[in-house]
């Protein structure tokens, strides 16, 4: 089966992508998910002060009991059991 490509230009609004976006399968949501994060800038995204705070005081914690912390490898696996 060969991928056919269109280039369209049309102007829509936000609310008529919102439900185009609605009408995709899960599987096209987490894909284009996926591409707005990738796509997205992180200076485009303001982070509240409070929250910064709560992860600096998070990360000191990790800091100060890494006995106490799962490395990424170690998540991993339990997810998958």
């Amino acid at each position: 089966m060969s991928t056919q490509h269109f280039q369209v230009n049309v102007q829509l609004s936000l609310n008529q992508i919102i439900d185009i976006v609605r009408q995709l399968s899960p599987k096209e949501k987490l894909q284009l998910s996926g591409v707005i994060w990738d796509e997205t800038a992180e200076t485009d995204i303001d982070i509240p002060v409070e929250h910064q705070e709560i992860v600096k005081q998070r990360l000191k914690w990790m800091e100060d009991h890494p006995e106490n912390c799962l490395s990424w490898k170690d998540i991993e696996s339990k997810i998958r059991l």
